[in-house]
């Protein structure tokens, strides 16, 4: 078993080599490489996951000083098998969908090496021992999200993206550096699994842990694209939509969640959790709101994303592992399965993303259409579905949970409700009605089953699958099944509080479009529309912030200092120099018998000096 553990460590990084020299020769090639490499890391983690007896343990060192060790170790356990199989498996699903949709590319070799670099960067780290393989991961996957993400770096807007992505990131990650160093001056161990331990035995300062835990938590909502630092998730979306699905569902943004999940007893030692829950139910409306006023396909997506996986941390907080983690598992499924979706439309409708450009699409793409009708389901929280399960519990674990019965669970039950509307419009907006661009519907195409429309079936039979094993998944990644009973009335409520949104969406957008654009013409609703639509503005007041306080503020000392301190201490050289030389000018006129008087008296007191200070 080890040996299968360290060649899933090694293949995608391996993978990434090869694929990129040989599909210099031949653009086929790099998509089989990945292919046959994206199916064998499942292959393996699918093996390790049946063969599953005990947690594989590989202590290793990276290296020694004297007494200064410094460890770089592996550990598989369920929770990490779990992680695994989302990785590789919609990473496998994902390298497949994309043989149409970048089949065009003409930096093919440059894509799938990147993509299986970063598969392999959520391997490391998901399957981290200590802090330091942890902080590896966590690096190689913020590198490679920039690489994809400013894939298509000949234009200014995906350039600028991952530029944004790289900046957002890298500030949560100093404070996860931070982290590490505490832990390893407090604690002495940079072990996940003894950290646990250590903190729930008291065996490290409380108020020591509260603070590592904040720290860990920023370099969270980094990752994960919560508030405030959010806005790079956004302009993500101009990376390719496969990129699209392997941040947003099999990797980068789970590793945030992860982290928490798996410093969980740290976190309840630190009682920093209510502080996960604040921040998630924040981030959860935020998402919410926001995603229903966005007029590009995938933008919506990308703020729901945001929505949803602060559900998981919702669940995290409240102080229910089962919940938190099995709703990012869900949720790793449908959104993963909704941006592929949303790739296939993008391809077929000649890459237009604007959702009003949109409509009647079921005509030409109906397995498109039903699989991303699943996927909303799920996402919505509609029984059998997986995601209707974990968004139950998560709301019945605010309700019944003292600290975040209150603000925090109405905000997550809005968040909830409000996730059908969005979706709701996405779909009806895009499938139902007749075209409202009938030149762009007549370019449409009927995607390929194999390479596009079969993957989509997959995880859509995966989602509705899964909803049936929720209590299976909560063990895995918990130790336990649901530690809250769901809240029947509150099921009976949200379910018809679903059917009531998709009813109003499909009027509003479908039948009655009429009535929508005289809503929206109002002042009042012109106003709203536009702080939802800029996402709070959250982003603005981080670069005014950034521009005028942070860098003007510096800038402004730096000038303060060089004009008062560097050019004065220069100038005033100058002005002593003057100064002196006018002083010393005074003792002479240039006529000899002034200088002689001059040295004679200058020769007269020296002697006097002499005499002095012999007398003494």
């Amino acid at each position: 078993m080890q040996n299968l553990a360290l060649t899933l460590l090694l293949l995608p990084m391996f993978g990434a080599v090869i694929a990129f020299i040989l599909g210099k020769i031949n653009s086929k090639l790099a998509f089989w490489i990945a292919e046959i490499i994206g199916l064998a890391l499942f292959l393996i983690t699918l093996k390790l996951f049946m063969g599953f007896n005990e947690p594989i343990d590989i202590p290793m060192t990276w290296f020694t000083l004297g007494n200064f060790t410094i460890p770089f170790g592996i550990y598989i356990d369920e929770l990490s098998l779990v992680m695994l199989l989302i990785a590789t498996g919609l990473g496998f699903l994902d390298i497949h969908f994309a043989h149409d949709y970048m089949k065009k590319d003409p930096s093919q070799a440059r894509y799938y090496a990147k993509v299986l670099f970063f598969i392999g960067g959520m391997i490391l780290l998901v399957s981290a021992k200590d802090m330091i393989s942890l902080f590896t991961g966590w690096e190689f996957m913020g590198l490679a999200s920039y690489l994809l993400i400013s894939f298509w770096h000949e234009s200014k807007e995906p350039a600028d993206a991952g530029m944004s992505a790289f900046l957002f990131t890298r500030f949560g990650d100093i404070f996860l550096f931070g982290a590490i160093g505490l832990l390893f001056y407090t604690s002495g161990s940079l072990d996940l699994v003894n950290l646990n331990t250590m903190a729930t035995s008291g065996m490290i300062d409380k108020d020591m842990i509260y603070i590592i835990s904040i720290f860990i938590f920023i370099a969270a909502i980094g990752k994960s694209g919560q508030f405030p630092l959010f806005p790079w998730l956004m302009r993500a979306m101009e990376g390719p939509t496969t990129v699209s699905a392997l941040i947003h569902g099999a990797t980068m943004v789970n590793s945030g969640i992860y982290i928490v999940a798996r410093l969980f007893d740290f976190y309840v030692a630190g009682e920093a959790l209510i502080i996960v829950a604040v921040f998630g139910a924040i981030s959860a409306f935020i998402g919410a709101t926001s995603a229903l006023v966005q007029n590009e396909l995938k933008k919506v997506l990308a703020y729901s994303t945001m929505s949803h996986l602060s559900l998981a941390f919702i669940g995290l907080g409240a102080g229910s592992l089962a919940a938190g983690m099995s709703h990012l598992v869900n949720h790793a499924v449908f959104k993963a399965l909704l941006f592929l979706s949303a790739g296939a439309i993008i391809m077929s409708a000649s890459h237009v993303k604007d959702l009003w450009r949109f409509g009647g699409f079921s005509k030409k793409m109906i397995g498109v259409a039903i699989f991303m009708g699943l996927g909303a389901l799920s996402l919505s929280g509609i029984p059998p579905f997986s995601g209707f399960y974990s968004k139950d519990a998560i709301i019945a674990t605010t309700l019944l949970n003292p600290q975040t019965n209150g603000l925090i669970s109405t905000l997550t039950i809005i968040a909830g409700v409000l996730s059908v509307a969005y979706i709701s419009r996405v779909w009806f907006l895009t499938f139902a009605g007749e075209s409202r661009d009938k030149e762009l519907f007549e370019k449409v195409k009927t995607p390929s089953f194999f390479w596009i429309t079969l993957p989509l079936a997959i995880m859509a039979i995966t989602t509705l699958t899964l909803g049936f094993f929720q209590d299976d998944i909560a063990k895995l990644v918990s130790g336990k099944v649901y530690e809250e009973p769901h809240v029947e009335y509150v099921l009976v409520s949200l379910l018809s509080a679903i059917v009531f949104v998709a009813f109003i969406i499909y009027m509003y957008y479908v039948k009655r479009l009429d009535i929508t654009k005289k809503v929206a013409s109002q002042p009042l609703m012109k106003a709203i529309h536009k702080v939802l639509f800029n996402g709070y503005y959250v982003e603005f007041f981080i670069h005014y912030f950034s521009r005028e306080v942070v860098v003007g503020a510096g800038a402004k000392t730096i000038n303060w200092i060089d004009t008062n301190l560097v050019d004065a201490s220069v100038n005033g050289v100058k002005t002593l120099t003057q100064k002196i030389y006018r002083l010393f000018g005074k003792t002479h006129s240039g006529y000899a018998g002034d200088n002689s008087g001059a040295m004679i008296i200058g020769l007269l007191i020296l002697l006097v000096i002499l005499i002095s200070g012999g007398a003494m």
